[in-house]
């Protein structure tokens, strides 16, 4: 049983140390799944709203999902809920404004790379090093992505999220939400072509 799975459990048994644990875990990710749907000011009351249900319906949880899907799932509900309540509509207006983009260039007119990127190895721990770095700076280009694009990789690749659940979250098509999750993939991609290719972030 790996360590989150012996939390869970000891969370359906009431152990309050458990929950300090996930939380510790997971209560970040909870507001950036949430600042896109309500706004950085509501987001800390999605993530405690959805603790609490958490709590209170862990027993329910099967493991079919990853903790960490399930805990978005409830977010997502709590974000709309509360954007129900407000009457609050989401403005899309220049929500995907991607001026400049730097991927352009590096792919054929049918979206295939013009220079594949090279492979990544690391056998040092120079390359160690390096990697730590990409990490760094894999989180830095995440959050220069345009908003629409930033929210669907982190619901997507982050929370596991199928595409209707991210659509329906947001608002948009399904086919709208994987154009998006397109673009940022290509965007990340690019910079981690150069990374590899000039070590800088």
């Amino acid at each position: 049983m790996d360590n989150e799975q012996e939390l869970i459990e000891r969370l359906r048994e009431g152990d309050a140390q458990a929950l300090e644990s996930l939380i510790k875990v997971h209560h970040a990710f909870l507001i950036t799944i949430a600042i896109p749907l309500v706004g950085p000011d509501a987001a800390n009351d999605v993530a405690q709203e959805t603790w609490l249900k958490a709590v209170a319906g862990v027993g329910t949880f099967e493991g079919r999902s990853k903790f960490r899907t399930w805990l978005a799932r409830i977010a997502i509900n709590e974000a709309l809920s509360i954007r129900r309540k407000q009457g609050r509509e989401m403005s899309l207006e220049g929500w995907d404004i991607d001026h400049h983009s730097p991927i352009l260039s590096s792919f054929d007119h049918e979206g295939a790379w013009a220079a594949p990127p090279k492979q990544w190895h690391h056998e040092s721990p120079e390359e160690l090093l390096a990697e730590v770095e990409l990490q760094a700076c894999i989180r830095k280009h995440l959050y220069e992505l345009p908003s629409a694009q930033r929210s669907v990789v982190i619901m997507r690749e982050l929370a596991g999220l199928e595409y209707k659940e991210i659509a329906d979250a947001l608002g948009l098509t399904e086919g709208y939400v994987r154009v998006l999750l397109h673009r940022a993939r290509q965007r990340m991609q690019l910079m981690l072509s150069h990374f590899q290719e000039d070590g800088k972030c």
